[in-house]
């Protein structure tokens, strides 16, 4: 059994204000047709309108968000699960006071050349052995 922890998981950090921690995936882990990441969005960030081929699930974890699939806006809160189609526009902007949080789920999974581009970052707990005591 492999448990993946958000504090070890590689991560990306936008100036947008969102962090995508990059979980079960060909990078991460044995996963061969999958990626999953947890992605927090600060106040007023967002994750900008883009598409990809593979299909992907959002799960509202926390918060509450303006959703963005295809021509399609809505407003998005825990437990609702957005599918977005292959090669479809999507986005999601967090108006709230407080974080979203969302679980997301790629499949086919991304290349492993793209898992290293688009999460570029260490994890968590190497910058806290990093920083040192």
């Amino acid at each position: 059994m492999q448990i993946l922890t958000k504090v070890k998981a590689p991560r990306y950090t936008r100036p947008e204000g969102v962090t995508s921690y990059l979980l079960a995936s060909p990078r991460t882990s044995q996963a061969k047709h999958l990626t999953t990441t947890l992605v927090v969005v600060d106040p007023a960030g967002e994750q900008r309108v883009h598409s990809h081929e593979p299909e992907q699930v959002y799960f509202i974890l926390e918060g509450t968000g303006i959703m963005t699939v295809g021509t399609e806006t809505q407003e998005v809160g825990p437990g609702d699960c957005i599918f977005v189609p292959s090669g479809t526009p999507h986005g999601i902007r967090n108006q709230a006071q407080g974080l979203l949080k969302y679980f997301s789920a790629a499949a086919p999974a991304f290349e492993t050349s793209e898992l290293l581009a688009l999460w570029p970052l260490g994890s968590e707990s190497e910058d806290i052995g990093a920083a040192g005591p």
